[in-house]
């Protein structure tokens, strides 16, 4: 697990001292019940936990308007249901009543065993209505291709019949690239096309926009969507136009049929919306789930984890079909029975409609009138060819035209701006981000972003300047704090150093003994002006030794790490990962169940552990 985050070192008391204050506590125990573990009861308070979820939604979720719900009169009807007797059952069942009537299946909670959403499929559509295994094994003639652990898997149903099932689009972008245009080749010979989204979950968008694009015959807007970012409901950022155009080396235009069906859902819903405005792409099946908009995790501050639909999301015509899912053009359904028997009726339909049926094309004039082209793609592409300074030229002055050819969203912005941080390449970064402070000032985390492109620069006035400018503004995400006290770090190490790279730095030169001792001096100034400590410098500090297979190294800054920083699950996540890498089976799992009691939402090191367990 590597993402960083940052703890505070806490001062270790005296044992004697201790002993005394908790016997202390434990006297005053008796007249206030939960006095002990004051922090852990408030955390765990029913009422505090519903208030922050009703309010995380009002202030963030992106579809109270498309679907026309009064979030007031429902806080009026589920508030009074909790009290401070009311058990973690009972207000998870209430709270996930309280979000069914959104409809929204990215509007989620989750424990760290089950994730449950308020969208109307909330486990009523199962996939016993479809079968990859019965498609293997009666349907494809001859070899077939499988890549990505099956996630894509390619083959003929006939001679000149293609077929090309995706059962996710959860796979890197370079590698869902690669694999789509070596399936692509494959069906060069094909006459006709049939493209199976069935019971897939899900993935990233630009992937949609990847794989769709290799069925493109022009560039066509297909979809249109809006953030919500400000305090009331109708607080939106303009709006993002998503477009697919021709991609890779080659694209199928021929007759192609795009099976759906109600448990495609999320990507493979954006997928769908894409396929749907070709004309030589029919849609056949069932209406899909309905789950569109872009979400992201809220803590809670009992240690559940909220997911936020923070979008509001349009197909080319203006229709939201978030709740409701894409209909299909034909519709053709599957049956439990049907499966148990052999058979696969929508697949069959979709070759004989293929084979016999001639289809024509469709109109799809539509999605050729907001054909608009993105400014941020634009600026990277004069960043690359010309340079930052042409790039900021022609941002400024295509900003100012206002031509309507183009469009700027704050959601690229930020996209891009970290992927230009990322590659260190600041002064692109510094010139997109003034123009977004300008056109969106109340954005709270551009500041930040644009401090950290600053302190790249070696410019650290100008970092301060603006990290003391952002103060003012009021960050609407949870995430945008994050991202601000990672600002104030870095400008906090910019100016006093970092610990970890010194740490690094006597390890590389003198070994563990020079390292020890260095990070003795280090700890002597944590709580005054020193270097500052920063969990994350010495995660990637150990996580570069272990890609050198250095994993003796690996494992002593490791272990360093969890003892600096504890309560850090991140950290004794990384430990077992080298620790398993090294063969300390036993070790790895305890370090593994260490970082899930801190952190029961650790997706990788659950999974670690149960493949170490088996």
């Amino acid at each position: 697990m590597r993402s960083l985050s940052y703890h505070f070192w806490r001062k270790r008391i005296h044992m004697k001292k201790t002993v005394i204050f908790i016997a202390a506590l434990l006297t005053l125990s008796w007249i206030v019940p939960g006095f002990i573990f004051g922090r852990e009861a408030a955390a765990n308070d029913p009422v505090l936990n519903f208030e922050h979820v009703w309010k995380t939604i009002d202030r963030n979720y992106g579809q109270f308007q498309v679907k026309h719900v009064d979030w007031d009169a429902l806080y009026r009807v589920y508030r009074p249901m909790v009290t401070a007797a009311t058990t973690d059952q009972e207000l998870w069942d209430i709270l996930l009543a309280m979000l069914d009537h959104l409809n929204d299946a990215h509007l989620a909670l989750a424990d760290g065993k089950r994730r449950i959403g308020g969208g109307r499929n909330n486990g009523l559509f199962t996939n016993d209505e479809f079968s990859l295994e019965l498609v293997k094994s009666k349907y494809l003639q001859g070899k077939f291709t499988e890549a990505l652990g099956g996630s894509f898997i390619s083959g003929w149903l006939a001679a000149g019949v293609g077929y090309l099932y995706i059962g996710d689009l959860k796979d890197g972008l370079d590698q869902i690239t690669k694999t789509i245009d070596a399936m692509m080749a494959e069906f060069a010979k094909a006459r006709v096309m049939v493209v199976d989204v069935r019971n897939n979950p899900g993935g990233t968008g630009r992937a949609v926009e990847i794989v769709a694009g290799r069925f493109a015959d022009c560039r066509r807007h297909f979809e249109t969507n809006r953030t919500r970012y400000g305090p009331k409901h109708d607080d939106f950022w303009p709006e993002n136009f998503r477009h697919i155009e021709p991609g890779g080396p080659l694209q199928f235009t021929g007759p192609t049929v795009l099976l759906t069906d109600r448990i495609s859902a999320s990507a493979a819903e954006g997928f769908t919306m894409a396929m749907r405005v070709l004309p030589h792409v029919t849609v056949v099946g069932d209406t899909t789930e309905g789950a569109f908009s872009s979400q992201f995790p809220e803590k809670m501050p009992n240690g559940w984890t909220l997911w936020v639909a923070y979008k509001e999301s349009r197909d080319h015509e203006g229709v939201c079909w978030d709740g409701v899912g894409i209909p299909p053009d034909l519709r053709v359904i599957n049956t439990a029975a049907d499966i148990a028997a052999g058979r696969d009726r929508m697949l069959e339909f979709a070759r004989m409609y293929l084979e016999k049926g001639a289809p024509a094309l469709q109109d799809e004039a539509k999605s050729l009138v907001d054909v608009k082209i993105s400014l941020v793609d634009e600026y990277v592409r004069l960043a690359k060819d010309k340079g930052a300074e042409a790039a900021v030229a022609m941002l400024n002055r295509e900003r100012t035209a206002g031509s309507g050819l183009y469009y700027f969203v704050p959601d690229e912005v930020m996209q891009q701006a970290v992927s230009f941080l990322a590659r260190r390449q600041y002064a692109e970064a510094v010139g997109l981000l003034r123009a977004c402070r300008e056109d969106f000032p109340n954005l709270a985390h551009t500041y930040a972003l644009m401090a950290q492109a600053y302190i790249g620069l070696g410019d650290v006035a100008s970092a301060e300047a603006s990290m003391k400018e952002g103060e003012t503004i009021e960050p609407m995400f949870s995430w945008e704090r994050s991202q601000i006290e990672q600002a104030r770090l870095a400008l906090r190490k910019a100016k006093l150093g970092s610990a970890g790279e010194l740490f690094g730095k006597a390890l590389a030169e003198g070994g563990v003994p020079a390292a020890e001792k260095k990070l003795q001096e280090l700890l002597a100034g944590r709580e005054s002006n020193g270097p500052v400590f920063d969990e994350g410098d010495f995660n990637a500090l150990g996580y570069r030794l272990l890609q050198e297979n250095n994993i003796d190294a690996a494992l002593f800054v490791f272990e360093k790490n969890t003892q600096l920083f504890p309560g850090s699950g991140n950290a004794w996540d990384s430990l077992g990962e080298a620790l398993a890498k090294a063969g300390r089976k036993e070790q790895a799992i305890a370090s593994y169940r260490k970082s899930l009691e801190l952190d029961p939402n650790n997706r990788n090191g659950r999974e670690m552990l149960k493949k170490l367990e088996q």
